[in-house]
């Protein structure tokens, strides 16, 4: 294909850094999605810096395929040990010094400056490596998600490059302004930031509930999510297979809908198999509930790089989450799988699925139970809002889409 022209002479970085590891969320597969599409369109001038065990695990998955373009950079993995001191209640009593309960405050506080310390040297090492890249590269725009923005701002604000930073928390939850969180928090990248490129309008009021303000000029907003689709298709005949698949945690709410299955359990109503599919601090929860409730046609399959294999064979999935379903990358992939959908009626969530792609619910076990009863027993109207599913999905919500918005904020921009 031939090489996309454009007016900038400078070359452009995507920032994908984990500082905690290899994981690859909703935003980081969609940005290692992005910057495949422009390698395969010739945007030779972008480059992808991720830290090293994301890299290794993106080549592992097939997500990414080696390229001169990929930069990766070795940042330590941060200990979670801190401090060891024994302050159990045993310890603290009516007859303790003043000076022992003076120490018992002041430990807490020791072990976060410690912590912080510790992260601000992990910070520097890595912007002097920033700092060489972005010399050898002639870099003259950043574009960082999560903590490829934390950690490199400050760099790009010292040096003069242009900097857009891409926000995607739709619960607004880290946006503390303490000086011990600067590295966590994205509250100072908000602030210091050339442009914002929210994940939707609703992302953007979030913040603004939150007290955090961003001028107009400043603030960008995303037309459209979108995942490579080649792998996510459906397979005919659909088994009566019911997928959830995202982190267990209670912001998911993957609970809420094995107390739904309990339900239809007590009702005779079992034959169909739900695979719940990711990881997270709820699974021994998950596991028990299983057990005390002997719910046999349930599969807790932990993470998993092949989602498209338990996806194209399903009839239904089941995205429940608190505040918005919206741009969710799991319920797209099983939109393009032709499943209909089972979501929790909040936020954005009609930006994705109305009554034409599946059943819209409150946050309400016997409702969920009602619906995925509805479509195993209506399976004409499953598939139709399977096939919908599928046609919303890819024709409104593709990578050609958004990469049109995206080269033009960043033209914008860097010019």
């Amino acid at each position: 294909m031939e090489k996309m022209q454009r007016v900038s002479f400078k070359n452009k970085l995507i920032i994908l850094i984990n500082t905690s590891g290899s994981y690859k969320g909703g935003a980081q597969k969609r940005y290692l999605a992005l910057f495949s599409y422009l390698q395969r369109i010739g945007a030779d001038d972008y480059f992808l810096l991720l830290n090293d065990s994301l890299y290794e695990a993106c080549l592992r998955d097939k997500i990414l395929i080696s390229s001169k373009n990929i930069i990766f950079i070795k940042i330590k993995k941060a200990r979670e040990k801190g401090i060891a001191f024994n302050n159990s209640p045993s310890n603290i009593n009516s007859e303790s010094s003043a000076h022992q309960k003076l120490i018992l405050k002041i430990y807490p506080t020791l072990g976060l400056i410690m912590s912080y310390f510790k992260q601000l040297k992990r910070w520097a090492i890595y912007n002097l490596e920033l700092i060489k890249i972005i010399k050898r590269l002639n870099i003259g725009l950043i574009y960082g998600v999560f903590s490829g923005g934390i950690w490199s701002w400050q760099v790009a604000r010292l040096m003069g490059i242009k900097f857009i930073y891409s926000y995607n928390d739709a619960s607004a939850a880290m946006i503390e302004r303490s000086i011990f969180k600067i590295l966590k928090s994205e509250y100072y990248v908000l602030k210091f930031a050339d442009k914002i490129d929210f994940l939707s309008e609703g992302v953007l009021h979030k913040l603004n509930e939150k007290g955090i303000y961003i001028k107009n000029d400043k603030a960008l907003i995303s037309p459209n999510s979108f995942i490579t689709y080649e792998n996510f298709y459906p397979e005919y005949p659909k088994i009566n297979r019911i997928v959830f698949s995202g982190r267990l945690t209670n912001f998911k709410q993957p609970t809420l809908l094995l107390e739904a299955i309990s339900i239809l359990k007590l009702r005779n109503f079992t034959d169909f198999t739900l695979i719940i599919l990711g990881e997270g601090y709820l699974m021994p929860q998950l596991l028990k509930y299983k057990e005390d409730f002997n719910l046999d046609n349930v599969l807790l399959k932990g993470g998993v790089s092949d989602t498209a294999n338990y996806l194209k064979k399903s009839k239904i999935f089941l995205s429940l989450q608190k505040d918005n379903n919206y741009p969710s990358q799991a319920l797209l992939e099983a939109m393009s799988c032709g499943n209909a959908v089972i979501a929790t009626d909040v936020g954005e969530t009609r930006k994705l699925i109305t009554e034409s792609e599946g059943i819209l619910v409150p946050f309400s076990a016997e409702k969920i139970a009602d619906a995925i009863r509805f479509l195993l027993e209506n399976t004409e109207e499953c598939f139709r809002l399977g096939q919908n599913a599928r046609k919303k999905a890819i024709t409104e919500h593709n990578i050609e889409k958004y990469s049109t918005y995206f080269f033009e904020i960043v033209e914008n921009t860097i010019s």
